[in-house]
């Protein structure tokens, strides 16, 4: 069925039920300086009675859901609205702790612990109330302890967590001494939400200690210390905490519906906002400097984009590249009409034996755990899973592996994104390849995706697999698939050590790559 854009009023409805409400408090200036000790402390007697009759817990609650954090800025470069919504929405929908440490790239506390272990004075803040442990990191940093675990950093309404403190000498108010910040995370390089959480740190220590960090760091899971320029990133930091400030006090954001809304618990409202008023950011991939000039030109929808012809949209925007402009345009008529576009062929290599691959990992403990395999050969289909239950056994899973890649060393490996490739190369870093493996994954890995891109259009806003497969009919056993759940599913097992959902997540591997499978025969009977 053809999509159509549902009424604009949908998403002013949405608007009046998550606009910002004035809090029903006579009394905010108080609370705003007001401490969590002294908040509960009405009441008793030192702060006026007549003060105790404001409906402190909802006046408290609202106010520390409006509190700009280090995870503010991952946030915000993910999905403004999921700062919005956060700050706004009538009832909060906070992530799965796990959950949120893995979308914002962290490890878990024991992987951590170890990365920490050996260092000689490390001072571990405990305390859970964030006051507390702020006290208690300042008691650290005026003794001059060299390093400080899990410190908390507080200003007014800022809240920041850097995972360490380390003393370096210098000048400061505290001494001979001063403190830079450093995260610990599950990536291998720096990332611009690292290096704006590292200039909010490198704020927050200039206020406590008198001295701001000229550089800031990031602990890698292989106990790599990278170190980035605090001035470097200055700037875009100081434009996006501004940004940050205006929606926490309630400006709405522009709404632009991206992938990186898929890691917001407002995923629904956002695609439903963009859906509702057939907004351009629906178009896949498309860049928000694309969709501001196509609005300057009066082309504002999908539909009305999907309308014209491309001569007029190169008239309207002369400055954005044509053949750019004709995609966009494609784009538009696949989603307005709910249809697939066929552009070029797919160029899939047939051999005699097909193997397609996909890869399930804990970025939470550096842990790829299992390599799942088809093998696809004159219309029979068997899965193997190379699966490590401990990080023991990581190398005999990729030594099985590699054994599994040499008996068919000429058949294609098909994969979908290049997720797979990373992992192929961190573990034979890590555990040696023999050449013939070698060379077989370097001849032979196919990335799926890449091929799709360049052969269809389809009528969606996202291109993951599961967007791709369940467009085209495949159906993942499991209700709640995904890699984030299978995260999930991990860290259970890790407790619990129930097979069953082990085998849960060896069947949400098997269906990934028989949905790599699927896709890959819809090209090869469509596309070529």
């Amino acid at each position: 069925m053809p999509r159509r854009p549902r009424s604009c009023e949908h998403r002013v409805e949405h608007e009046r039920l998550h606009e910002r409400r004035p809090i029903a408090c006579a009394h905010v200036s108080l609370l705003k300086e007001t401490s969590i000790r002294a908040l509960r402390r009405i009441g008793t007697g030192i702060i006026p009675e007549r003060d105790a009759t404001v409906n402190v817990y909802f006046c408290y609650t609202i106010l520390m859901r409006r509190q700009i954090t280090e995870k503010s800025f991952f946030q915000f470069l993910k999905c403004p609205t999921w700062v919005y919504f956060d700050a706004h929405a009538p009832t909060p929908r906070p992530h799965h702790p796990l959950l949120s440490a893995l979308l914002d790239d962290g490890l878990i506390e024991a992987k951590q612990r170890t990365l920490l272990d050996g260092r000689e004075d490390m001072a571990e803040v405990t305390a859970e109330d964030s006051e507390e442990a702020f006290l208690q990191t300042l008691a650290f940093m005026r003794e001059g302890r060299q390093t400080i675990y899990r410190a908390v950093l507080m200003d007014k309404h800022y809240l920041a967590h850097p995972d360490v403190l380390e003393k370096v000498q210098g000048e400061s108010k505290l001494g001979k001494w001063y403190y830079v910040a450093a995260d610990i995370k599950s990536a291998r390089a720096v990332r611009d939400e690292y290096a704006f959480q590292g200039c909010f740190y490198a704020e927050l220590l200039e206020t406590i200690q008198g001295v701001r960090p000229k550089q800031g760091y990031v602990v890698t899971p292989d106990n790599e210390v990278l170190s980035y320029a605090i001035e470097k990133y200055e700037q875009e930091y100081h434009l996006t905490l501004h940004e940050i400030e205006e929606i926490v006090a309630g400006r709405r954001p522009p709404h632009f519906v991206t992938s990186g809304c898929k890691n917001s618990p407002w995923f629904s409202e956002c695609r439903g906002l963009s859906e509702s008023c057939d907004d351009i950011s629906l178009l896949n991939r498309v860049w928000r400097e694309e969709v501001a000039r196509l609005q300057q030109a009066g082309i504002t929808t999908v539909s009305q984009l999907a309308k014209l012809s491309v001569h007029e949209i190169e008239r309207r925007a002369p400055d954005l590249d044509p053949g750019r402009l004709s995609m966009l345009q494609i784009q538009a008529i696949a989603l307005t009409e709910g249809r697939h576009i066929l552009l070029n062929r797919a160029h899939l290599p047939e051999a005699r034996v097909e193997l397609f691959f996909d890869v399930e990992s804990d970025p939470l403990r550096d842990f790829d755990y299992l390599l799942g395999v088809l093998a696809v050969s004159e219309g029979k289909q068997k899965y193997h899973a190379f699966l490590a239950r401990t990080p023991e056994e990581q190398k005999d899973m990729w030594q099985s592996f590699l054994s599994f890649i040499e008996s068919y060393h000429d058949a294609p490996v098909y994969h979908y994104g290049g997720f797979e490739q990373e992992v192929v190369r961190r573990l034979g870093e890590r555990h040696g390849r023999t050449p013939i493996a070698q060379e077989a994954l370097e001849r032979n890995m196919i990335d799926i995706l890449f091929s799709l891109r360049h052969s269809v259009v389809f009528p969606l806003p996202f291109y993951s697999l599961k967007d791709i497969g369940a467009y085209l009919g495949f159906h993942w056993r499991s209700e709640d698939a995904g890699g984030a759940n299978s995260v999930l599913w991990f860290e259970d097992w890790l407790k619990t050590k129930d097979e069953g959902v082990l085998k849960k997540i060896v069947e949400y591997n098997e269906d990934d790559v028989r949905a790599t499978h699927h896709l890959q025969r819809w090209l090869r009977e469509n596309a070529t």
